[in-house]
């Protein structure tokens, strides 16, 4: 457990590293809700807060748990597209949830290989919310040396929409920085354009 201003981070623990390419059958074993459910009884989760102006990013997941999650704000009405690229795509998995760790309305299943692996959330609520993102690395292919690359594509302008009222650090979830994501920027070339 970490304390990061005054907030009780738990590290989550490991699991057995994945040794053969996941399918079907793993992924219903492979139980990270109720992993996150249980984790959330002793301490906060660690999330990392992705700002409005961030469109990708490379990073890692934590060793030996396997998995990171991201958190974004949605406005009302507003559709958020994320993908995860790996030259070992096969072996992750993106899952979206709620404040309380559990894929809330709006969320679709969880998104694994084949090609791409990305998942879409559109918000349809009357207010802005923040989602959960959490990427899946069971086998640990992504490290510093071969990252993932999360691309974030948004159907709002970042800069017309004020969505500082939205809180990261709400039900189980804990902010932390990622000290090893880096972050890119938006490009200035027009809206997102979604993949089909």
């Amino acid at each position: 457990m970490k304390v990061i201003g005054g907030t009780h981070l738990v590290i989550p623990p490991p699991w057995r590293r994945c040794t053969v390419l996941p399918d079907h059958s793993y992924w219903k074993r492979r139980d990270l809700m109720a992993e996150i459910q249980w984790l959330s009884r002793r301490g906060f989760i660690p999330v990392t807060a992705l700002g409005d102006t961030v469109d990708s990013l490379t990073d890692f997941v934590h060793t030996p748990a396997g998995w990171r999650a991201y958190g974004l704000a949605v406005p009302a009405g507003g559709t958020v597209q994320v993908e995860v690229q790996h030259e070992k795509l096969g072996w992750f998995r993106l899952m979206l949830v709620d404040k309380w760790g559990t894929p809330g309305p709006g969320m679709l299943q969880p998104a694994i290989a084949h090609q791409p692996v990305l998942v879409t959330y559109q918000n349809p609520g009357k207010e802005a919310t923040a989602i959960y993102i959490i990427v899946d690395d069971p086998a640990w292919w992504s490290d510093a040396k071969y990252p993932y690359t999360l691309v974030v594509r948004r159907d709002w302008n970042p800069s017309s929409v004020d969505l500082s009222q939205v809180n990261m650090v709400a039900g189980l979830w804990g902010a932390t920085p990622s000290v090893s994501a880096q972050f890119r920027g938006r490009s200035l070339t027009g809206p997102a354009v979604f993949p089909h």
